[in-house]
């Protein structure tokens, strides 16, 4: 039986995400070794966790020499899209205008990001 569709990485699929797309392709061995949690999971843990991945099409792996080389095969740009619009969608009942508003009030945005929405804003406007 096929497996039901997947909402999305879990946090430690999420974390090992991030690394692939700071380190670039990596072993087990690497990945293990730049873990940032503490305490780190178990090297078989991770390696079980990767297979995973690449069952689910998050991850494509080529064999060198005996070891695994993992490479991430969505970028962060589709992760946090897709994370963005399951949150809409489940949420916010569509609403992107509600998300933001959220967002804006349970964060302190930095003067700098203020700039940076508005000008977003302004270039989705001219372009309607």
């Amino acid at each position: 039986m096929a497996r039901p569709p997947h909402p999305g990485p879990t946090d430690r699929e999420l974390t090992l995400l991030k690394l692939l797309w700071q380190h670039g392709p990596s072993t087990v061995r690497q990945l293990h070794q730049v873990f940032p949690h503490r305490p780190k999971p178990a090297y078989t843990s991770l390696q079980t966790n990767l297979q995973g991945m690449l069952d689910k099409g998050y991850l494509t792996s080529q064999t060198d020499q005996h070891a695994h080389i993992y490479a991430a095969a969505l970028t962060q740009a589709d992760v946090e899209r897709r994370a963005v619009h399951d949150l809409i969608r489940r949420v916010f009942d569509g609403s992107a205008l509600r998300l933001f508003t959220t967002a804006l009030n349970s964060e302190q945005a930095s003067p700098e990001e203020l700039r940076r929405l508005q000008m977003l804003l302004d270039e989705q406007v001219s372009d309607d």
